[in-house]
């Protein structure tokens, strides 16, 4: 059926709607800070004005951080001005930003660690560092840490984009009764580091692996963790040095220990975990009623969002900044980190076949890995001592009651399966897969080509089959898809633990692409730089399917070879 064509004067009042929607809102916004500054003179003036509303606001600001941001801090935002708003604005805490503050306070209570996963321009750094502010401010003793990537984000005079200058803008907002008593910006404000005269609290700071070097603290919160190099290293010495961590970011994939956590594939308990989402600002998230892009009637749009989204040059980008997306950035993934956490939800019955993978190191770095699953239930995958993997995985796959057990024919793995294969007391097949052979003829449910036409190699449609049984699981979880058991892919028997977390990790690694005139697809199992995903790669010989069978060639007799030889003298003679 051919769609109607859209009209492009429909896309231009639509375009127009949203526009005004826009700029009618910020006049709202606008209106609501100058009322805030209106309300912010009055309250200074009376307790400048009167010792004992000026004690009555202290003791309410001691008790309570909420109250002090909504009264004290002040935000420099350089943008502003270009829309219409002073760049000097009060901070007047959302719904939604009052309970990060509260729940920063549960997590000191509570001794616990967390993380705060953001859409960009949310606030959460000026919120924290506002929260440091107070802590500094009324708390004795009080030592927050502060780190970012690398030290030029963490501090650097004059640039109100480094946490300290924010720091310091915030404190010299206060009015002179608030500060420490003797406080004296030159003296007590150093590079990244802030120290109170009175209470004696301070707030430090560090970049990249110094993170966590530099002594003992109450509290440390790390901005853009997602984009921390070395990230587990830093995580170790912070580990040591305080009871509460706090990591921030936007997503920047999945490859990076920020993720990890956010999806809960780090040993031990799941983090608290707090979501600034642009929905929840009711400064992006209001509506408007529009004519619908295709057909009769109208429809309900977010005017913010979507005149954001036509601005940005890298739409792959705003949907991780924007929509907390972890796979946006990473293009043609061949599973997304979300069907993998379907996949770890969903509990199924075993079934047959039981069949089990086996990839092998080829290299100092890589891995020997063993996994195995019944029907749609991956029951074990297991990292093996490279000495010992042709008795542990015979062991395994007797344990686990294979029927097959599979590896790659043409790797290195072909001289430890041959030691397996040449065992006398098997009860199971020993299977070469050939990553490089041809691959079979089948037609998958996401195209009408058959998979020889449509595959660079047989490890390319093996990748593939892999993939749509997660996406399968995925419709299955989240939209209701009736998809039957034998066709989803269940992780919820794997025990927690580093061997799981590795397998959710590299299952989102692969990448791919088409190649060549014929435009087939090819699979680059590293990704974006990564290593060779050997959990992921053995759970994919577990589910491959036989290598289809090559047609024997013609039986050669005595006269074939006369006339070969015939034929070779011929040609050099």
């Amino acid at each position: 059926m051919t769609l109607p064509a859209v009209s492009p004067s429909l896309v231009q009042e639509r375009k127009g709607l949203i526009e005004s929607a826009v700029m009618g809102h910020s006049g709202v916004v606008n209106s609501r800070f100058e009322a805030e500054g209106r309300r912010r003179l009055k309250l200074l003036q009376k307790c400048n004005a009167d010792p004992g509303a000026r004690a009555v606001v202290l003791a309410m600001a001691r008790l309570d951080p909420v109250a002090f941001l909504n009264d004290w801090v002040w935000l420099y935002e350089p943008r502003n001005p270009g829309r219409g708003l002073p760049a000097r604005l009060p901070l007047t805490l959302r719904p939604r930003q009052a309970d990060f503050v509260r729940w920063l306070q549960d997590l000191r209570k509570r001794r616990r660690n967390g993380l705060v996963e953001k859409s960009r321009d949310e606030g959460m750094t000026w919120i924290v560092i506002g929260y440091y502010v107070w802590c500094w401010l009324f708390e004795s003793g009080f030592s927050g840490g502060l780190g970012s990537r690398k030290l030029d984000l963490v501090d650097k005079g004059g640039d109100l984009d480094t946490l300290f200058e924010k720091a310091r803008f915030i404190i010299r907002q206060l009015p002179a009764w608030m500060k420490p008593q003797g406080f004296n910006e030159q003296k007590h404000s150093k590079e990244a580091l802030l120290t109170n005269p009175v209470n004696h609290a301070t707030i430090k700071g560090e970049g990249g692996d110094n993170i966590g070097r530099g002594g003992r603290s109450s509290m440390y919160f790390v901005d853009e963790h997602a984009k921390v190099p070395r990230a587990d290293q830093v995580h170790a010495a912070l580990s040591q040095n305080t009871d509460v961590i706090v990591y921030g970011s936007t997503p920047h994939g999945r490859a990076n220990l920020f993720a990890r956590i956010a999806n809960q594939m780090t040993p031990g308990d799941p983090w608290p975990k707090f979501t600034f989402n642009w929905r929840d600002n009711p400064d992006k998230n209001y509506t408007l009623e529009i004519p619908a892009l295709k057909g009769q009637g109208t429809e309900i749009v977010f005017p913010w969002y979507l005149f954001e989204k036509s601005k940005a040059v890298d739409v792959a980008l705003f949907e991780q900044e924007v929509d907390i997306s972890y796979d946006a950035e990473t293009k043609n993934q061949v599973i997304l980190g979300a069907w993998v956490i379907a996949a770890r939800s969903l509990r199924l019955t075993p079934t047959q076949p039981i069949a089990a993978g086996l990839d092998v190191s080829d290299s100092g770095t890589d891995l020997t890995v063993y996994a195995s699953h019944a029907g749609p239930v991956v029951k074990r995958v297991k990292q093996l001592v490279v000495s010992e993997a042709p008795q542990e995985a015979h062991e395994l796959a007797v344990a686990d009651a294979v029927g097959v057990l599979q590896y790659d024919r043409n790797g290195v793995g072909a001289a430890i399966a041959a030691t397996v294969a040449r065992r006398t007391d098997l009860t199971y097949t020993v299977r070469g897969v050939f990553n490089g052979g041809k691959p079979s003829e089948q037609v998958y449910e996401d195209s009408q080509t058959p998979a020889d036409l449509r595959f660079a190699n047989f490890a390319a449609e093996c990748w593939w089959r892999l993939r749509l049984r997660l996406q399968r699981t995925w419709e299955r979880v989240e939209q209701g898809v009736p998809h039957p058991d034998d066709a989803c892919l269940s992780l919820a028997d794997l025990p927690p633990g580093e061997e799981l977390n590795a397998l959710m990790t590299e299952l989102s690694q692969p990448t791919y692409h088409r190649v060549g005139t014929s435009d087939k697809i090819t699979v680059n199992k590293k990704g974006e730089g990564g290593k060779s995903p050997n959990f992921a790669e053995a759970l994919m010989y577990a589910f491959a399917p036989p290598p289809p069978v090559e047609p024997a060639p013609p039986p050669t007799t005595g006269a074939d070879v006369l006339n070969t030889l015939r034929a070779f003298r011929n040609r050099v003679t």
